[in-house]
């Protein structure tokens, strides 16, 4: 449950910017403005520029005053401010994504209790957590390498579950023929592929819905998953697939690290031998590894041997599961994101002009 669902009576916002102007004059006076919220003068004192600040999240607390009509953002206003983050902000080069990251995170949140306090729903809120939501599965993506002390990517999950779940309720009672449906419906499935409760949502789907092209992928991926056929997992999430939808097998990553894993512990059962060796060369094309470097890295992180022919035994008795596992970037899938640009991945496209003609 979203915190703002503690509140239980929607009011009707009234605040026309991106922040409520209280809020800016009390941040700006208790100096709590993100560097993202203004810029330093030639003498390098920081100038909050109030077109740049953004409603930070407030938890919240039992005693709390309920908000007024003039703290909330109206639909229009929600999609304004979530075209900026993602139009304008997520594209800076003048500070490291995780700490745009950081940012767009806990404003997207504010956007989120804005839109339960107020009970946004139908169109307005399918536009929004679709917007949300592709921001999340990059991010997971893109942040998939970096120490806990910098993103938590449990934390990003549960969130990217939350509104991926409330987005597909909306399409279940908002009129049907959803323009992205195909899409979310996919990623869906694959965030949590092989997941029974995903499999029952999509047997309940539209049959003109489950016969689009994507979502069939999606869910012959999830049945191979479910059998552990991992060549036909990887096989079908390749990254060449899915040009037109980059997020897919970024959602499909996710999973990859767990994949491998799991296949060599099967081939570690099934070529079980103190000879016969297996090319790691083989192994890099069969489980998406880069090269057959990091397939041998993986393999002896899994306690397997390597000989010096780049070559694996897979013993049963050698095998253990690693401590932790550590994900990497797939150079397929960082070709595709880089061939677009990010706020067309994130916005699809809409928003982006209004984003890039809105605030300077």
């Amino acid at each position: 449950m979203e915190d703002a669902d503690l509140y239980r009576d929607s009011i009707q916002g009234t605040c026309q910017f991106k922040c409520p102007e209280k809020e800016i004059d009390l941040r700006q006076r208790e100096e709590l403005l993100h560097p993202l919220e203004g810029v330093k003068d030639e003498n390098g004192r920081f100038v909050c520029i109030r077109s740049r600040v953004v409603k930070e999240y407030s938890r919240p607390a039992a005693g709390k005053k309920d908000p007024l009509p003039s703290d909330l953002r109206p639909a229009h206003v929600l999609k304004e401010t979530v075209d900026y983050l993602l139009g304008r902000v997520a594209v800076r080069s003048d500070h490291s994504w995780p700490d745009l990251y950081d940012f767009i995170f806990d404003r997207l949140r504010a956007v989120r209790q804005d839109m339960v306090i107020q009970s946004i729903g139908g169109h307005d809120g399918i536009e929004l957590l679709e917007k949300i939501v592709r921001f999340h599965i990059y991010a997971g993506y893109r942040l998939c390498t970096q120490p806990m002390s910098v993103y938590d990517p449990k934390i990003n999950d549960q969130h990217t579950q939350e509104c991926l779940k409330r987005l597909i309720s909306l399409y279940r009672v908002v009129s049907p023929d959803h323009l992205h449906q195909e899409e979310f419906e996919s990623l869906y499935l694959m965030f949590n592929l092989g997941q029974t409760d995903a499999l029952m949502h999509f047997y309940e789907l539209p049959k003109h819905v489950r016969d689009l092209p994507l979502l069939q992928r999606a869910y012959r991926i999830s049945l191979a998953h479910i059998l552990m056929n991992a060549v036909r997992v990887l096989r079908l999430s390749e990254p060449d697939q899915s040009k037109r939808y980059p997020l897919f097998v970024c959602a499909a990553h996710r999973h990859l690290s767990c994949i491998q894993s799991k296949t060599l512990h099967v081939l570690s059962s099934g070529f079980n031998s103190k000879s016969f060796a297996y090319p790691l060369e083989k192994l890099s094309d069969l489980l998406w590894y880069d090269d057959a470097a990091q397939a041998s890295e993986s393999c002896q992180q899994h306690g397997l041997t390597v000989t010096e022919h780049s070559a694996v035994l897979f013993q049963r008795a050698a095998f253990k599961y690693p401590d932790k596992i550590f994900h990497k970037h797939h150079p397929k899938i960082d070709k595709i994101l880089s061939s677009v640009n990010l706020a067309d991945i994130l916005l699809h496209g809409e928003g982006v002009q209004d984003a890039q003609d809105g605030v300077t």
